[in-house]
């Protein structure tokens, strides 16, 4: 079987013929990438990945409870979590607890994913089999652009409606956070896409063909994974929604990353500097409409750019060549038997395994009528 990634516009999707030729597979169709593929076999890569992160999780737990011990002392615990107040996310242990935990889902399921396949890994990033730096790149400035533009003219309204504005206060262990939004903040979001809009998306992309399903399933697990309000839940459903269109849509998890590490950053970054309260469950319509906006403008750039520069967006697959059995006839050599001391009337078969090399070799004349030529 050989595999190649198609550009932007290659035709129509033929990702569910049954005939023996190549078939274009989107990104939520990858699974069937593979020759070996089997229903049932996401459905064992989820039992994988759970009990490979639940593993990591509690290595990382003891890890990181044995050091919070030894800077901060013995009641170190006991005041973070028996104190009976809740987790003060600006806290960086707490900060680096909660998001890095998240970080630990990329190799538990790039573990599953290498044992039940399809391979190679990287299909889990794109259809070129790898994560495109330079599509990702792009993505992400285009999202800071967006965010930066938004961010500024909310802060221009408040202004106009209140006559101030919040001035920054950088909160205690600020440049500690600031290191972790930088280093671990990505990560976290790279998982949850991995997971939310690459394991889910092909996971129902195994099992049904269109798009819409692969989009809109995984929705309410990623919404209800988080504690807001109805305002809130109904922001993070749009995030999911434009982040599992853009999957699609581009091919790959490039833009849903960019997207979410933007979003993300921000928000800690905000929070780091007093500017918003990253422990708030409470949000409102103003807030929808802002991250909504924001992020609806994203997916039509993102889109325009990646039509525009050909970004391919489907995997062309081929179906593994079988071997060609030949009628009887004359071998290597020009005479029956191709030498091998046959008498003439023993019919033999010619099995060519195909190309590159096509040596071939005779085989023994199996039971029943003469061997027919097979296409």
């Amino acid at each position: 079987m050989t595999t190649r990634a198609a550009p932007w516009r290659q035709g129509p999707l033929d990702d569910h013929r049954t005939s023996p030729g190549p078939r274009l597979l989107p990104y939520h169709r990858l699974g069937h990438a593979d020759p070996e593929h089997r229903w049932w076999k996401p459905l064992v890569e989820l039992l994988l990945f759970g009990a490979f992160y639940v593993v990591l999780t509690i290595i990382f737990g003891i890890v990181w409870a044995v050091g919070l011990v030894v800077v901060r002392g013995e009641e170190a615990l006991d005041e973070i979590f028996l104190a009976g107040t809740e987790l003060d996310m600006m806290d960086p242990a707490i900060f680096f607890m909660l998001f890095f935990s998240l970080v630990l889902m990329i190799p538990a399921l790039l573990a599953a994913r290498a044992i039940m396949g399809p391979r190679p890994v990287g299909l889990l990033l794109s259809v070129t089999g790898r994560l495109r730096w330079g599509f990702l790149g792009r993505c992400l400035l285009v999202a800071l652009v967006v965010y930066a533009v938004g961010h500024a003219a909310a802060a221009l309204v408040e202004y106009a409606l209140l006559g101030t504005l919040t001035a920054p206060q950088p909160v205690e262990g600020f440049w500690w956070l600031i290191a972790m939004i930088v280093l671990v903040v990505p990560l976290q979001c790279a998982a949850e896409e991995l997971v939310f809009r690459g394991y889910l998306l092909q996971t129902v992309g195994r099992w049904l063909r269109r798009p819409v399903f692969a989009i809109l399933l995984p929705v309410p697990l990623f919404t209800f994974g988080h504690l807001y309000d109805a305002w809130g839940l109904l922001a993070v459903a749009v995030m999911a929604v434009v982040a599992g269109y853009l999957t699609w849509r581009t091919g790959g998890l490039e833009a849903a990353i960019a997207l979410h590490v933007v979003n993300n950053v921000i928000a800690t970054l905000f929070g780091a500097l007093s500017l918003a309260d990253p422990d708030a469950e409470e949000s409102s319509w103003v807030a929808l409409a802002i991250s909504a906006g924001m992020q609806l403008l994203f997916a039509w750039l993102v889109v325009r750019d990646a039509g525009r520069r050909g970004v391919e967006v489907t995997r062309t697959v081929h179906p593994p060549r079988l071997p060609v059995l030949l009628a009887p006839g004359p071998g290597p050599g020009g005479h029956p038997g191709g030498g091998s001391g046959r008498p003439d009337h023993e019919p033999a078969a010619w099995v060519c395994p195909g190309p590159p090399a096509c040596p071939g070799h005779w085989a023994e004349r199996a039971p029943g009528p003469a061997p027919q030529p097979l296409s």
